[in-house]
């Protein structure tokens, strides 16, 4: 019986029904372990009937992840199309393969535990991810949320749907009604149970099934069921204790398994059929009862599992897990490396990392050997921002080549540490290890080694927009890199050096970063590639070609998703949202940022971009969740100031207080030392912004945001106009407000009416003050559509959060179902609690109710 999940099958027919018009829908059903993912699932497909196919793959609780399981798992699926992708060639293929087949009829594909999914399974839900909406394909995908592991994969799983086309389930506990039901069918007090399972459905099976005695934990529960088994039954359970999710029927037979002794286990509920083999019938149940098994059985048993594996030629990855589980060294010793190279070559950086950490665990490890793993182990960490644990595995690297006297490979390891350090927002530590790096490597002459530690430096440079010290070190490299014809290295070269001509030569710099993707796309240096993309769309933002930018990062970003490059991605996506902000398409620029600023799992250097987006658009508004962020890019600029990061703090931050009439020492103190930094190479456009922030802080006469090609005039109309001229042809109109609001009554009339179409409602309210300080009269147009509804001036998401408020959600779960972080919400609750005058959050809710800022449907909101 399937209680309290009516709402949730219904609300998977309508998504049905969408998609069967053609526009695809995407659902993610997530929850605790036990709460009934795979039931709704099972039931919900159940109900299709045979009106639509239903495809069906899940993931496993592997050791080390098999790279592309849920392909694995699908029938579609051309297994030569799969061996290919393996063999190195392009995933994309395949997954574009296989999304044909989807869309070629109606389907429903059900995608089960993507918390264990490995990374090339993820990449290929986040490819269809990104083509469904024209397609009659219904995606609906399980996942739990009760860790932080397993809620960021369940973003990185959705974040690609478009958000029209994704809808989050959220499965609840059962109430204690919904218990009570099913205990009285059995003759047991309903209370009793929800108390001692808190409403989780499986265990309030599991303690129906044993008459409502209260296990102390789910291990006594398999134990229990486990002793009333025959000797046979008892050999089944445990051998298939040891294969996450399914123990195929070859691996049965080949154990001499009698037929009623399987009998017996599916007569128990303990197993299952599924699929060409027996499961447990939920994957904790199946843990538990590996757990119970002594440790010279477990070991004794996937022993014989790895041997069965070796003579069917079993994928590296599930022999690994078998080796792991036998405890058998040297296996693991060719395994772990084996799976950990065919995972990286397919994208799959968490599953590489996974195997190395495997090897790394074993004892005896030691010598050049445990240092190359140690490398491996940091490159892999590194691919997904694991940086703090991939700083520590690379010094221990350079540790053992010191003590072997390997000095080549110390300052090899030295320059990739100078980038991990900068990449975890550690300037001083980079540029200090990067010089170490030099200075170890030039006594062996030239090198590919010591042109890569010079390209570093180029790097680090560029980052400060040092032009001269960038150009002076890619110069030494690419010298070397053509003596030794290494393109590779020529691709990171080309890349800084473009970069940091960016002002001096914008044409050559464009040239030449659009070489290096060139040279790195043909060496396959997916690192490189990445950072090419993210400075190529930089180039084009800070020249102000914002459409190009755009879609410049666009590719880059599908570059970075296609390859798992998580890292590079939300920093390329950040950089995106700044640029739409400046379009003034702040809704896409919002939800862009919102969710890679409600994650934290990476570092303050690659959510910078998105922060100061985000806060960008705050500000404007004047939302009090702008000062955290604000904060935040603060405590970034403590690690080390950089010209491209720190002027734009210093902008944003002087921003923040004019619009809302604070104290502005603080930051005029900021603006200055940002103007101060700025050398006659830098970019113009930001310097005449940091200007325009002094002259506001500073309540000076009228004078317009305007690029420095506009000269200075004596007619403020004319001059007003021309720097709007310039900034709508460069469709920014935030910064065309701005312009016309230092001019007259008919120019400043145009700026407000921009700043409520943008929303910037404290821009406005700011403006209008100014105005009335030099008597002008304009503007009694008053705040946006959106506020203008109700006459408490809540902004649109606070409305949204409103009602969810109604419905007593916390926090953490309305950010769950908005994909904010909950601190995010916290904001917006207190400012509802300010604008509604409310004590609570339950006085709130009945204020909105009572004024009708809630839609009521049948009497109820």
């Amino acid at each position: 019986m399937l209680l309290e999940r009516d709402v949730y099958l219904d609300q998977l027919e309508a998504l049905l029904g969408e998609a069967m018009k053609g526009a695809g829908r995407a659902a993610f059903v997530a929850g605790e372990a036990g709460i009934g993912k795979t039931s709704l699932l099972a039931a919900f497909s159940e109900r299709t009937g045979s009106s639509v196919r239903v495809l069906h793959a899940a993931c496993e609780d592997l050791s080390a992840p098999e790279t592309l399981s849920l392909l694995r798992d699908l029938t579609i699926v051309d297994q030569r199309g799969l061996e290919n992708a393996e063999r190195g060639q392009s995933r994309l293929a395949l997954f574009a393969e296989v999304l044909a087949n989807l869309a070629s009829e109606p389907t429903v594909l059900i995608l089960e535990d993507i918390h264990w999914a490995d990374d090339a399974s993820l990449d290929f839900i986040r490819f269809i991810g990104r083509r469904l909406t024209s397609t009659q394909l219904l995606l609906l995908a399980s996942s739990r949320n009760d860790g932080s592991d397993a809620k960021q994969r369940l973003h990185r799983a959705a974040a690609d749907v478009p958000a029209a086309a994704r809808t989050l389930i959220e499965l609840p506990r059962l109430s204690s009604v919904a218990v009570g039901k099913l205990a009285a069918a059995r003759g047991l007090i309903g209370h009793a149970i929800h108390d001692a399972t808190g409403g989780n459905p499986l265990f309030v099976s599991e303690m129906l099934s044993a008459k409502g005695e209260r296990p102390a934990m789910i291990d006594e529960l398999v134990a229990s069921k486990t002793a009333a088994l025959s000797e046979a039954a008892r050999a089944l359970m445990e051998l298939c204790s040891i294969y996450p999710r399914r123990t195929p029927y070859q691996a049965i037979a080949a154990a001499n398994i009698v037929e009623a002794a399987i009998d017996e286990c599916l007569a128990s509920g303990m197993l299952v059929p599924a699929g060409d083999g027996l499961g447990f019938r939920h994957e904790l149940i199946r843990q538990a009862a590996e757990h119970s098994l002594p440790p010279f059985r477990r070991q004794r048993l996937h022993a014989a599992a790895l041997a069965q594996l070796e003579i069917n030629r079993g994928s590296a990855a599930r022999c690994l897990h078998h080796a792991l589980g036998a405890n058998d060294s040297a296996k693991i010793r060719v395994l772990a490396p084996a799976a950990a190279e065919k995972a990286s070559a397919m994208g799959s950086h968490r599953a590489a990392a996974q195997a190395w950490r495997s090897l790394l665990d074993l004892d005896g490890l030691n010598g050049e050997a445990e240092a190359q793993a140690r490398e491996r182990y940091a490159f892999e960490l590194h691919m997904f921002g694991a940086l703090s644990e991939a700083i520590d595995q690379q010094a221990s690297a350079i540790s053992i080549h010191a003590s072997q006297g390997a000095m080549l490979k110390v300052g090899n390891c030295q320059r990739f540490l100078s980038r991990l350090h900068y990449l975890n927002g550690q300037r001083a530590a980079a540029e200090a290890t990067g010089s170490a790096a030099v200075a170890c490597l030039e006594p062996f002459g030239e090198s590919a080694e010591l042109a890569l530690a010079y390209a570093n430096l180029a790097h680090l440079a560029m980052l400060g927009e040092d032009m001269q010290q960038s150009v002076q070190w890619s110069e030494r490299a690419e010298k070397i890199a053509l003596r030794f014809d290494r393109t590779d290295i020529l691709a990171t070269i080309y890349n800084n050096w473009g970069t940091a001509i960016q002002f001096a030569d914008p044409v050559r710099a464009a040239e030449m970063v659009e070489r290096s993707i060139e040279l790195g796309l043909a060496a396959g240096t997916q690192e490189h590639v990445a950072r090419a993309y993210t400075n190529l769309g930089w180039l084009k933002l800070q020249g102000l070609d914002l459409e190009a930018a755009e879609k410049t990062l666009v590719q880059g970003e599908s570059y970075c998703i296609d390859n798992e490059l998580s890292v590079w991605r939300d920093y390329m996506a950040g950089t995106r949202a700044l640029a739409l902000v400046q379009l003034g398409r702040w809704e896409e620029a919002e939800q862009i940022s919102r969710e890679i600023v409600a994650r934290d799992d990476n570092t303050l250097l690659m959510r910078n971009p998105a922060v100061r987006a985000l806060a960008q658009i705050l500000v404007r508004r004047g939302d009090p969740g702008a000062d955290v962020l604000i904060d935040e890019l603060r405590r970034h600029m403590d690690q080390g100031k950089e010209v491209p990061r720190f002027a734009p703090y210093a902008s944003l931050s002087a921003e923040l207080a004019w619009t809302s009439a604070r104290q502005s020492e603080a930051a005029l103190s900021l603006i200055d030392e940002a103007i101060d930094m700025l050398g006659p190479d830098h970019n113009a456009h930001m310097r005449q912004e940091l200007e325009y922030w002094r002259s506001k802080l500073r309540a000076e006469p009228p004078r317009p945001l305007r690029p420095a090609a506009i000269a200075k005039s004596d007619d403020l109309h004319s001059l007003v106009q021309a720097a709007a001229d310039h900034w709508t042809c460069k469709a920014m109109p935030f910064e065309t407000a701005l312009a016309l609001s230092q001019g007259d009554d008919l120019q400043a009339r145009m700026s407000l009416e921009i700043l409520a179409k943008l929303g910037a409602t404290a821009t406005e309210a700011r403006v209008r003050s100014e105005l009335a300080a030099r008597g002008l009269t304009t503007g009694s147009r008053g705040p946006r559509a959106s506020t203008r509804s109700n006459p408490y001036q809540l902004t649109r998401r606070e409305m949204e959060i409103l009602q969810h408020l109604d419905r007593g959600l916390t926090n953490k779960q309305i950010g769950d179902t908005l994909f904010v972080s909950a601190k995010t919400v916290d904001h917006h609750v207190t400012s509802i609690l300010g604008k509604l005058d409310a004590r609570n959050r339950g006085e709130a809710a009945a204020k909105a109710r009572r004024e009708r800022l809630i839609p009521e449907a049948d009497g109820k909101p």
